[in-house]
């Protein structure tokens, strides 16, 4: 391997022989982004390198294509492919083929390249020897120009997996790349929204696989769309280490809530891997498909299928367009009756750790990179109805109205004044109109959502009943009626306290500081990975005075590199 500080730092020619085996007897691909240093990571690398090879002319990109040997062919049967070549066709079960399988995969190369004049194409890693005949017996029916911009694409695929055995970067560096590189798949484009089983959800989840191959991962999705990448651990038999996030957005979001707690774990992952370190347990690393609710009003839907309480009322729930979370995820290629599958067994489990930003300005205002969080406040969401009286604005005099917006915020500060007056309990009214109104109207009808939490599920609750009851008052004084549908209820999820200490103690041998801790205030996966087996949470610094679900959400490389330091220790440090 070698740093990628010391590849931007090379003269010229050594640059190039230092990766000119990344793109098949082709070393003009390295020769061509020379001059271009230096690169911020491997990822910005890799892009320079992939637009080399797809802006060169058709004639250079042909010689690159034929430079590519046959699946199984005739160099392989002699022994001619090069180390990467073999190493891959090897990993993919291509050198064990049955008879069967070799006598297809044969018929369907000679096919394919008298119809296109070249070799198939396709990057190996995470396929099987059956889905790569699948896959060439789809591939022969595109057109020659379609087929040749797929095999160029696949090179490039190629070289990714190439570059990330060959490049070693600090990994607070590497996670930054990712992240930003998964913030190019949005809904909209002049922010980042991206929610769950949209064509930019999809296109995320497939990046995400992506990078979890080129880790060294064992990777599947199972059928919510929960991307899942395995590292084995010495001892098969072991109960598996889970870690992981989400990767849904809210709308016009940051680029680090959730999705930090997936490059991380990637990361650290691949350096465990490059070191040849083998934990004694497994890791498993899940990309939770959809936490935030956005597209259907139904939150935690990835957690929940793997904890085993996903809640198969939501799929006939419907979004803006109609269209019901069942048919999204027939669309997407999932299979809604293998949902109970992707549940797991907590015996095969130990505990489920997940790293995130703070969301908070607490450890910014302490000054310390990192915190170990002791527990998740519980949360309730309801959304409220005020029905009062229209009438027109002129004629209807003050005494006489029956507003339903004037309740409704009469109602909101009344949230607000019981919640100021318990610490540790907060409330929020985060979404507040009148349907339909009009300047010159008086508001018939109010909605607003409440969303309230606290450490202790007793006292949230308490809290609740006593809006509650305030509402029907202002309700019953202003001549108007009051409604409340429940949205979501989670309870709140303490941290075990063995897990605390370990990370604590991580904390402490990473940055020779008394370790941070402190509450969340926010929902995580791991509130419904509790049902499942023991969690333990690792908070790690946001700047820009803590905002979060915002474009103005921003994380350090400093920061994400300690981080990733104190989970590397935490793994190492763990007890089958």
């Amino acid at each position: 391997m070698i740093s990628l500080q010391r590849l931007n730092d090379l003269p010229k020619p050594q640059f190039v022989a230092s990766l000119a085996t990344i793109f098949e007897h082709s070393p003009w691909v390295a020769e061509r982004v020379a001059d271009l240093r230096p690169f911020k990571s491997g990822l910005a690398l890799h892009a320079a390198m992939s637009d080399a090879v797809m802006c060169a002319p058709q004639e250079q990109q042909m010689a690159l294509i034929l430079a590519h040997p046959e699946l199984a062919g005739r160099a392989a049967q002699r022994g001619e492919l090069t180390e990467h070549s073999s190493g891959e066709q090897k990993g993919a079960g291509l050198s064990t083929l049955t008879p069967e399988q070799f006598e297809r995969l044969n018929g369907l190369n000679q096919r394919y390249r008298e119809r296109f004049g070249f070799p198939f194409i396709v990057a190996v890693k995470g396929h099987t020897p059956e889905s790569v005949l699948a896959l060439l017996s789809e591939r022969i029916a595109h057109e020659v120009a379609e087929e040749r911009k797929v095999a160029l694409e696949q090179i490039c695929r190629i070289a990714r997996f190439r570059l990330a055995d060959l490049i070693e970067e600090p990994c607070g560096d590497a996670i930054l790349a990712m992240l930003e590189d998964l913030a190019a798949f949005s809904e909209s484009g002049d922010g980042l929204t991206c929610s769950y089983l949209t064509p930019a959800h999809r296109a995320t989840a497939a990046r995400i696989r992506e990078f979890m191959l080129a880790a060294g991962l064992h990777v599947h999705i199972d059928a919510v769309g929960n991307v899942i990448g395995r590292l084995p651990g010495a001892h098969p038999a072991a109960r598996a280490v889970l870690t992981g996030s989400h990767y849904d957005t809210v709308i016009n979001a940051g680029k680090y809530d959730g999705r930090l707690g997936i490059a991380l774990p990637i990361a650290v992952a691949a350096k465990l891997r490059r070191e040849g370190v083998q934990l004694p347990f497994p890791l498993e690393i899940i990309a939770f498909a959809e936490e935030e609710g956005v597209r259907f009003k139904s939150a935690f839907l990835g957690s929940r299928a793997v904890a085993g309480h996903f809640d198969f009322k939501a799929l006939d729930s419907a979004d803006a367009q109609g269209l019901t979370m069942r048919q999204a995820i027939g669309a997407a290629g999932l299979d809604v009756a293998r949902i109970p599958a992707a549940a797991r067994d907590a015996r095969q489990v130990a505990c489920f750790v997940e790293v995130h930003i703070e969301q908070g300005p607490v450890l910014l205002d302490a000054g310390v990179p990192v915190g170990v969080v002791t527990s998740i406040a519980g949360c309730r969401r309801s959304i409220v109805t005020v029905t009062g009286l229209s009438g027109h604005a002129g004629t209807v005099p003050m005494a006489l109205r029956r507003d339903a917006a004037a309740a409704a915020a009469e109602m909101v500060l009344s949230i607000e004044k019981r919640c100021a007056a318990e610490p540790g309990l907060v409330g929020t009214v985060g979404r507040l109109g009148v349907p339909g109104g009009a300047i010159n109207v008086i508001p018939g009808r109010c909605e607003f959502s409440i969303d309230i939490r606290a450490g202790d599920d007793a006292a949230r609750d308490v809290a609740l009943e006593d809006i509650r009851e305030q509402m029907q008052r202002i309700a019953s004084r202003r001549g108007v009626s009051v409604s409340e549908a429940p949205v979501l209820e989670a309870a709140g999820a303490p941290c075990d306290p063995a897990l605390q200490e370990a990370l604590a103690s991580s904390v402490e041998r990473v940055t020779a500081n008394t370790a941070r801790r402190l509450p969340s205030g926010a929902g995580h996966d791991a509130m419904m990975m509790a049902s499942l087996t023991q969690i333990a949470m690792l908070f790690v610094r946001c700047g820009n005075g803590g905002i979060s679900h915002h474009p103005q959400e921003t994380l350090s490389a400093s920061d994400s590199e300690i981080a990733a330091r104190v989970f590397e220790d935490f793994l190492r440090h763990k007890e089958p």
